[in-house]
């Protein structure tokens, strides 16, 4: 009997282990495939600038949080493109700017600082 539950227990444990395996590679998985998909993103020239600022605060305006999501997430994008094309105090100053004019929104400021924007 002892060595039924040994051994059943062994084939759950290998089940485990086996499940964890699968788990962690879907992970790398699902993490390359994200990476890999913002720098697709970022290869695509930013065909208007100034539109991609004014769509930031348009996001802004809605004081939706999945708006601001949505306006992080772009602004994250173009900051690492700015720091790829070399034009990262340009960014910095609009950044700047940007926090200044939204600095009541302490929703929109946690979001920015959380992303390192």
């Amino acid at each position: 009997m002892a060595d039924l539950l040994d051994a059943a227990a062994r084939r759950r444990g290998d089940r485990e282990r086996r499940a964890a395996a699968r788990r962690a590679e879907d992970k790398v998985r699902r993490d390359k495939d994200h990476a890999l998909a913002r720098e697709r993103r970022l290869d695509e020239p930013v065909r208007d600038e100034e539109a991609a600022w004014s769509r930031i605060d348009a996001m802004i305006a809605t004081r939706k949080p999945s708006e601001y999501e949505a306006a992080v997430t772009l602004l994250t994008d173009m900051q690492a493109l700015a720091e790829r094309e070399g034009r990262r105090d340009a960014f910095t100053q609009r950044i700047l700017a940007l926090r200044h004019r939204h600095a009541r929104k302490p929703r929109l400021i946690e979001r920015l600082d959380r992303a390192g924007v």
